[in-house]
């Protein structure tokens, strides 16, 4: 339930930055890529699933081993790329900036009216 709720909280944030930074032909491709991304996160999550071991006995002792190491490599990994994009903030707020500044200003067109 919580990643679900956290999917409907993301994808428009994702879909609004699509909007703003993509180049208008390439946003439909990039769309479809923020999608695909999704399934494949969601397709991941099932195979995370599949790597606990089948618990050998009937107690918590015995079978929080093997869920404390996976998610101890998760909980890593999930820090690693936190940091990793902790690092690049001043590269993609340049980006972002960049991009947001040579947008061009479209020039409404004037109307003529038809005599």
């Amino acid at each position: 339930m919580l990643q679900s709720i956290g999917e409907l909280l993301i994808m428009p944030i994702g879909y609004a930055m699509i909007g703003k930074l993509a180049p208008k032909q390439y946003q439909g491709v990039m769309m479809g890529s923020w999608m695909l991304v999704t399934g494949l996160a969601s397709l991941f999550a099932g195979d995370f699933s599949g790597m606990i071991p089948e618990p050998t006995g009937t107690t918590t002792i015995a079978t929080n081993a093997g869920y404390a190491k996976l998610f101890t490599e998760l909980g890593l990994g999930s820090l690693a790329v936190g940091v990793a994009l902790v690092v690049l903030i001043p590269f993609l707020r340049k980006l972002i900036t960049d991009k947001a500044e040579t947008r061009p200003m479209e020039t409404p067109v004037p109307v003529v009216p038809v005599a």
